[in-house]
């Protein structure tokens, strides 16, 4: 039997490097839907457990970021018999059944693609554990666990951003709500949490919100502000 590759054995790196920064990035940083796939077909090629294990975590990225599954650039490369779809197949079907288990929102077209596959692998979640091309065994469980521990370092470092205390964050509401729409207000949160826009919201924010964000920015604006409001007190 052959050894991987080391050309494939670099790939499967370099993607988890790119994976690693996206897990450790706090939602600013872009990803384009080419790198998703990149990274899915990489992850399910790889042979170590803990690298194969990743998958819900991209997942749930493309969940956080408003990316929709595309199909056909995920199995378009592959024959239907082709073992490295297969693989595909299995850990975006076996993904879909741990994000329904722990009341996550999937990702766009998740639950369309995988309610073809379970005519194909009708038992495959019964035994908690299924077979990759390589022979290896994935169980379900270290799926979640890599899928928990992104999840909890997300909300962490979520809270860390957040305002400290419940005093400011009313404070922060309030200001907006006297200068923003509700919607207005809405996308500024997104901007701030890394959500990503659609395209009508990306041109919005462009041509309105983030002028007057620009605005209130000026420093000779705010110095304006800071002495009106201090003759009218």
């Amino acid at each position: 039997m052959h050894k991987k590759t080391p050309e494939n054995k670099k790939g499967s790196e370099t993607a988890l490097k790119v994976l690693d920064s996206l897990l450790n990035d706090s939602g600013r940083k872009k990803i384009s839907e080419n790198q998703i796939i990149v990274i899915l077909d990489a992850l399910a090629s790889a042979e170590d457990v803990e690298v194969v294990a990743r998958f819900p975590a991209v997942l749930a990225i493309c969940a956080r970021r408003g990316l929709v599954l595309n199909s056909q650039a995920l199995f378009s490369r592959y024959w239907e018999t082709s073992p490295k779809r297969q693989n595909l197949e299995k850990l975006l079907l076996v993904s879909a059944a741990i994000f329904k288990i722990k009341g996550l929102n999937p990702p766009g077209n998740l639950n369309q693609i995988v309610a073809s596959l379970k005519h194909k692998y009708g038992d495959l979640l019964s035994a908690g554990e299924f077979q990759l091309s390589s022979g290896m065994y994935v169980s379900m469980q270290a799926l979640e666990n890599t899928l928990d521990i992104y999840m909890t370092a997300r909300s962490q470092s979520r809270a860390d951003r957040e305002p400290k205390t419940r005093k400011q964050t009313e404070s922060l509401d309030a200001s907006l709500d006297r200068l923003f729409s509700p919607k207005q207000k809405e996308l500024i949160f997104k901007k701030r949490d890394g959500q990503a826009f659609t395209k009508t919201e990306r041109e919005y924010y462009s041509r309105i919100v983030r002028k007057k964000l620009e605005a209130i920015a000026s420093e000779d604006l705010g110095q304006l502000a800071k002495r009106l409001t201090t003759k009218l007190g």
